[in-house]
């Protein structure tokens, strides 16, 4: 398995396996409203020269300060469980590291993202908006919205209400 990031050419394909990992246009539909905008990157994973995971990154903030939000990520689903996804996830943090982003934030499963290096962003009082609101879709559990500081002298600037993208409300 190569993991590396997106090219032009790889961008059909990963919108194919946002598509085919959650039987569903939204997430594919989140990836196109952000993969061109200023501090959004993607990775992809390929078996045999064929795309199979894809992580994508995009601009959020803490108040005023810029972060790094994290999703979608899809692997194909005769793929999973073979650590494809935590590797897109180890290099997309790796690839914020490098550009100097002090954190990436999330919503997702505390269990698998926990050990990955994320800890509830609710320790740095972080604030979801979209946490316990039910808006005719799935209620957001604030454990879910989660953070993995990439340099800790950034911790006391992240404190506040989070603005995802707007392809996220």
């Amino acid at each position: 398995m190569i993991v590396r990031l997106e090219t032009p050419r790889d961008r059909d394909s990963a919108l194919d396996v946002e598509r085919t990992a959650f039987d569903g246009a939204l997430e594919a539909e989140i990836v196109e409203a952000v993969r061109d905008e200023q501090g959004s990157f993607a990775f992809v994973a390929v078996i045999d020269g064929e795309v199979v995971g894809h992580v994508q990154m995009s601009r959020a903030w803490v108040e005023e300060t810029a972060v790094s939000a994290l999703g979608p990520i899809g692997v194909m689903p005769g793929h999973q469980r073979r650590g494809i996804g935590s590797a897109l996830v180890r290099a997309a943090l790796a690839e914020a590291e490098r550009r100097d982003e002090p954190a990436v934030i999330l919503l997702g499963e505390p269990a698998y993202y926990g050990r990955l290096g994320f800890v509830p962003a609710s320790r740095f009082g972080l604030r979801d908006p979209f946490a316990g609101r039910d808006d005719g879709g799935p209620v957001v559990d604030e454990g879910f919205f989660q953070i993995a500081l990439l340099d800790e002298d950034s911790a006391g600037l992240l404190a506040g209400e989070v603005r995802w993208h707007p392809a996220f409300g």
